[in-house]
């Protein structure tokens, strides 16, 4: 449908954006996780309690969510807009003058929150899933426990995001001036309201084709980087 209509390129719409907020987003996300294990008392990778990597996952999210927060608003922007070319200056213009540097955190809440459950799951799914197959001899470290274990996460993150993806995009695209939500609940409620716990899930057949190979890309990439540094696998 998108290609009929707008063509090949409509489905790139946002890239710059996109790119943006994955340089500050995932790098404070995936950066943090581990010192957050520290402070909730890890000792060794290899024991650590599942509720430990979720709680880590979870704070981390939280904090590169909420700081990337005007990009996520851009690249929301950027990839519902029809018609002409857009650039991100264009759009951040837009966004400013309908509500100044306030506009740039509309949703915010939201967004976190969909960053704590993302982040959570897919570092704790990875984490939990490597471990578990290295402590019961079912693989050995390596790129093949590194892609079954990215997969994994990858199901996983699909499936708990959808929900909030769909709440989210609607409190973002919200047409200017017109509050038709008041706030993430009330959302959510008109969203069952229209179709009950379907509506939460449309398009997840993208959403998962989306997330899984990015997230098996990131990890496994995640990995080589840390051996090429000389650092110790997550």
């Amino acid at each position: 449908m998108i290609i009929k209509d707008e063509g090949a390129m409509a489905l790139y719409k946002g890239m710059s954006a996109a790119a943006l907020r994955e340089m500050s987003y995932s790098s404070l996300r995936f950066g943090l996780y581990e010192p957050f294990k520290r402070i909730l008392g890890e000792t060794d990778p290899k024991t650590t309690p599942v509720w430990k990597k979720f709680a880590a996952g979870a704070a981390a999210g939280i904090i590169g969510s909420g700081i990337a927060n005007p990009t996520d608003v851009l690249k929301v922007r950027m990839q519902a807009h029809e018609g002409g070319k857009l650039t991100i200056m264009g759009v951040a213009r837009d966004v400013y003058s309908d509500g100044g540097l306030r506009s740039f955190y509309r949703g915010v809440h939201t967004t976190m929150i969909r960053a704590a459950i993302l982040n959570a799951t897919k570092l704790a799914a990875y984490d939990e899933v490597k471990h578990k197959c290295i402590n019961n001899g079912i693989m050995v470290d390596g790129t093949g426990l590194h892609f079954v274990a990215s997969m994994v996460a990858g199901v996983a993150v699909a499936t708990t995001t959808s929900p909030v993806d769909i709440v989210r995009t609607r409190l973002f695209n919200q047409p200017k001036g017109v509050k038709i939500y008041s706030g993430m609940m009330d959302c959510a409620m008109k969203t069952y309201t229209e179709g009950g716990v379907a509506a939460f899930y449309r398009g997840f057949t993208p959403q998962w084709m989306r997330f899984g190979p990015f997230t098996i890309i990131q990890f496994m990439v995640w990995e080589k980087l840390r051996a090429m540094y000389g650092m110790k696998g997550i």
